[in-house]
C-alpha cells in the first residue's frame, strides 16, 4: 500500500517515453547533406564516405539512449508508484539525455573531433550520474520499489553500476588525450554489456 504522497506512475512513464522518442528522432535529423549534392554527381561510395563520420557517433549515442530506455522501463516496472522527488529526479535524467544530441552532431563534422568528443563524453557522464541518482533514490529511499533481491544484492548492483557508468566516462575522457576513437570505443563496448537483460530484477 502506498502513502498519500505517492502518484500513479503511468503518466510519468508515458511522458518519459515520448521525450526519449523525440531525442532519438532529433539525433538522426542532425545528419548533414553535402553542400554540392544537388549540383554534383555522387556515387554511393562517395556519399557513404561523407556519411560514415556522422553515422558512427549517431550509432553510439542511439545505443546509449536505447539502453537507458530499456533500463528506465525496468526501473518503472518495479515501482509501485512514484513520488515528487522521483518525478524531479526523472526530469533531471531526461534533461541529461537531451544534452547528448548537440555534441553528437558536432562529432559528426570533420573538424575539432577531440573537442567534440570531450563534450559528448561529458554529456554521457552527466547522464550516467543522473540516472544512478534516480535509481538510487527509487531503490533505497522512495519505499516504492519492489524487488526479489536482498539489500546486499542491491548494494552490490549499485556499486557495479557506478563503476560501469560514471567511472567509465572518466576513463574515456582521459583516453581522448591519447586518441578520441579509443574513448568512443570504450563507451561503445561497455554499453553493449547492458544489452543482455539481468537474470534477476
Amino acid at each position: 500500500m502506498t502513502d498519500k504522497k505517492s502518484i500513479d506512475k503511468a503518466r510519468l512513464e508515458n511522458f518519459s517515453d515520448g521525450v526519449i522518442a523525440i531525442l532519438i528522432t532529433i539525433l538522426v535529423m542532425a545528419f548533414e547533406i553535402p553542400e554540392d549534392f544537388l549540383t554534383k554527381k555522387y556515387s554511393i561510395f562517395k556519399l557513404l564516405e561523407y556519411l560514415v563520420p556522422q553515422l558512427i557517433p549517431y550509432g553510439i549515442s542511439f545505443l546509449v539512449i536505447a539502453v537507458h530506455l530499456f533500463n528506465h522501463h525496468i526501473l518503472f516496472s518495479k515501482m509501485k508508484a512514484v513520488d515528487p522527488t522521483f518525478i524531479w529526479l526523472n526530469l533531471l535524467f531526461l534533461f541529461s539525455l537531451s544534452l547528448i544530441v548537440y555534441p553528437t552532431a558536432l562529432l559528426g563534422q570533420v573538424h575539432n573531433q577531440e573537442t567534440a568528443t570531450m563534450l559528448l563524453v561529458g554529456a554521457y557522464f552527466i547522464k550516467a550520474v543522473t540516472f544512478r541518482l534516480l535509481y538510487h533514490y527509487a531503490i533505497f529511499n522512495s519505499g516504492l520499489y519492489k524487488t526479489k533481491k536482498t539489500k546486499k544484492e542491491l548494494i552490490n548492483d549499485a556499486v557495479i553500476n557506478w563503476l560501469k557508468g560514471p567511472l567509465v566516462e572518466v576513463v574515456a575522457f582521459l583516453l581522448i588525450f591519447i586518441n578520441y576513437k579509443l574513448a568512443l570505443a570504450l563507451i561503445f563496448v561497455v554499453t553493449l554489456t547492458y544489452i543482455i537483460p539481468p537474470k534477476k530484477i
